[in-house]
């Protein structure tokens, strides 16, 4: 993701992080294994999930955001919800890690997934969700913080925590500024939702509709904004932006919107089969890439999305949008996502002292010369997943 391919490449690892790379004979290594005819790349990063809300799979046909919001209010106040949320979360890990994913960043009401995540080797970015008012904890600033508290004395290297608040129009704006406070003072990173829908966007510049309609009809206390406003303007002015956040979806948004974002150096996770699924508008996000924003690519959850998977994201969009690069659709899957959890550094790409988190795919022998187009347009599954050099997936031949 940092340079052009390496045909017939060698990758020495030590300790779990590379430590030498190169082509096979320009590079020395005590042992060898040979993985064949494969394209080898860094482990893929889900951006952005809800791997709690796993066990909806299939419960809630596509219908508007508000409506999918009911009814997953509704599963989720269900006797065997709490047990059905835990097992999904271990479940959508095993799944990840079997698709090629060997980093999720997954936003947990309870931030129940941080100590189940921590038992998988999955690597992880666990981000625990505020929503004012709601009926149960983190429901304000404070509560995040007594939550928050208790579980980042278990954060560790492979499993991390973040801050969420769930979207501008759900937290107020006493919560966001706490939010952006809680962030700067445990140094720990953002992510919310953000201009979803278009009733979310006219909300803010005029109150009333479907958002008002649903604050009320789940009780959640929130003033009608002062209109008109821009959510980007409130996320500037309680210090949200000033953190450089991970923004989800980011639909509808306009070209000074674009702007704005890009100046504060925030990053855009777009869930194109989710988008699909709610059957959004086209997404720009071709245009924030070329106005210099960080995009990169996530999932959503199973209760909007067919599978856990990455690479068929990314293969879904290359069907899309045919003109755009092989090689900048593997970026949003890995380094960019990577840079957006603040986690460059460590994984992304396969560069020297950084953690051997590694996918393999099929060569396909009659597909495109160039390996990038090679491994989008195969539409073969992952044949092997290491993380920190150790194998963790290795998929059975096919017949």
């Amino acid at each position: 993701m940092d340079r052009p391919p390496i045909e017939d490449g060698l990758i020495v690892i030590a300790d779990g992080r590379i430590v030498a790379l190169g082509r096979a004979g320009e590079v020395v290594a005590d042992s060898v294994e040979d993985i064949g005819d494969t394209i080898l790349i860094p482990g893929l990063i889900n951006a952005h999930t809800h791997l709690e809300l796993g066990w909806c799979r299939g419960l809630i046909p596509p219908c508007p955001l508000w409506e999918w919001f009911d009814e997953l209010i509704r599963l989720n106040r269900l006797p065997e919800a709490e047990e059905n949320r835990r097992r999904s979360i271990a479940a959508g890990a095993a799944e990840s890690l079997a698709a090629g994913v060997t980093c999720v960043a997954d936003i947990s009401r309870t931030g129940a997934s941080a100590a189940i995540l921590r038992s998988s080797p999955i690597r992880s970015r666990c981000y625990v969700e505020l929503i004012t008012g709601a009926q149960t904890p983190p429901n304000n600033a404070a509560s995040l913080e007594a939550r928050l508290s208790g579980l980042l004395s278990a954060d560790g290297a492979q499993s991390r925590l973040g801050i969420s608040p769930h979207a501008p129009y759900s937290v107020s704006e006493a919560d966001l500024s706490g939010c952006a406070d809680l962030a700067a003072r445990l140094d720990l990173p953002l992510m919310l939702h953000l201009l979803e829908t278009p009733e979310e966007r006219d909300w803010f510049r005029q109150g009333g509709g479907a958002v008002a309609d649903y604050l009320a009809r789940h009780k959640l206390k929130h003033p009608e904004p002062s209109a008109p406003q821009e959510a980007i303007e409130l996320l500037a002015r309680t210090g949200i932006l000033s953190r450089a956040p991970l923004l989800a979806h980011v639909n509808y948004v306009t070209d000074s919107q674009i702007g704005r974002l890009r100046e504060a150096g925030a990053s855009v996770v777009w869930c194109p089969r989710t988008h699909d699924y709610f059957g959004h508008e086209p997404h720009r996000w071709r245009d924030m890439l070329a106005a210099g924003i960080n995009v990169c690519f996530g999932t959503d959850s199973l209760a909007s999305a067919p599978s856990l998977s990455v690479i068929a994201e990314v293969r879904h969009v290359g069907r899309l949008s045919p003109d755009t690069s092989a090689s900048t659709l593997l970026e949003c899957a890995t380094i960019r996502a990577a840079a957006a959890l603040q986690l460059d550094s460590v994984v992304g790409s396969l560069t020297i002292g950084k953690d051997a988190d590694m996918t393999a795919f099929p060569w396909t022998t009659d597909g495109d010369v160039e390996p990038a187009k090679n491994l989008i347009h195969s539409g073969k599954p992952v044949e092997k997943t290491w993380i920190r050099g150790e194998t963790i997936h290795r998929t059975p031949p096919q017949n």
